[in-house]
């Protein structure tokens, strides 16, 4: 590259060796390249051996170097216009110029979906774990099954007692831990405002299916944000427990003096569903309609 001299004529310096790396989706895409720099008398003219402790700040002052973070601009293609300055090592040259090694990278990438408009896409991923509870039964083959927007079933949910009539059977359920993970960007969206919107979905279920989920079998145990590793970046998690009897638990109804209803003839009298009660979220909505962001986190992939 050519020769840029700056306003004061205290500095010149050139460019050398730039290089990009394109990365996969979650991974760092970097820009590299070394900046030739050299100290000048402005009088006469003679190189000043560049002192890399020294004339770093002044060098920054006088603009031969861009500040920590500060965006790329030497040309302006694609994801390269979102990276940011990460890193700079200095080194003394013999010639008394000095080396800078320039490092910016960015955790945008191009979505591949993009046609004639250029899609950008930050990390976003979805983590499954399997686990067991124990539900006490008191029916089997019961008639109703757990209810969808209500807590609790109104009616005895039927079937045949157990054993013993006024017994209980474990019943392990197969439970399964969601978690979904996004990188944010906090020069679009603020982690507070982020904060603000998000959280109320702490303690809900989903009123609508969310890709393998039908509705009121998912609930909401938390939300977390915090640093994504570069500075303008967080992280937002959201942590799901999914249920295949909508989360229900089988109660048996109680007398007045706190003990089980029981018939006359020695059985348990009414057993219903019963659940805690939670407000009904659509869960789609955290993609914010954006279809190719839903896809891709829901699926592993981008199609």
């Amino acid at each position: 590259m050519a020769v840029v001299v700056t306003a004061s004529g205290k500095y010149q310096y050139w460019d050398t060796d730039i290089s990009t790396r394109q990365a996969q989706l979650d991974e760092s895409s970097t820009i590299t390249f070394s900046r030739i720099v050299q100290k000048r008398n402005v009088s006469t003219g003679a190189i000043i051996p560049f002192n890399i402790i020294e004339h770093y700040e002044d060098a920054v002052d006088d603009g031969v170097f861009p500040i920590q973070n500060e965006a790329f601009t030497i040309f302006s293609t694609t994801w390269h216009t979102t990276t940011k300055l990460r890193s700079i090592n200095l080194t003394a040259l013999e010639n008394g110029s000095a080396r800078a090694d320039l490092i910016y990278s960015t955790k945008y990438v191009v979505d591949p979906n993009s046609t004639t408009t250029i899609l950008y896409a930050l990390p976003s991923s979805c983590e499954y774990s399997s686990q067991l509870r124990t539900m006490a039964i008191y029916r089997s083959g019961w008639s109703t099954s757990p209810p969808t927007t209500s807590s609790n079933s109104t009616a005895d949910i039927g079937g045949t007692s157990l054993s013993g009539a006024d017994g209980s059977q474990s019943l392990q359920v197969g439970q399964v831990r969601f978690r979904m993970r996004f990188t944010q960007d906090a020069s679009v969206v603020s982690m507070a405002t982020a904060a603000a919107g998000l959280i109320t979905y702490a303690n809900t279920i989903n009123n609508a299916s969310i890709g393998p989920f039908a509705a009121y079998t998912l609930i909401c145990e938390g939300v977390s944000i915090g640093d994504a590793g570069d500075p303008e970046y967080y992280e937002v998690v959201f942590d799901f427990l999914f249920d295949p009897y909508r989360h229900f638990s089988q109660v048996a109804t109680l007398d007045a003096d706190g003990r089980v209803k029981m018939t006359s003839a020695g059985a348990i009298s009414e057993v219903k569903w019963q659940r805690l009660p939670r407000t009904g979220l659509d869960f789609n909505a955290i993609f914010a309609s954006d279809t190719l962001l839903q896809t891709k986190t829901l699926n592993g992939w981008w199609t």
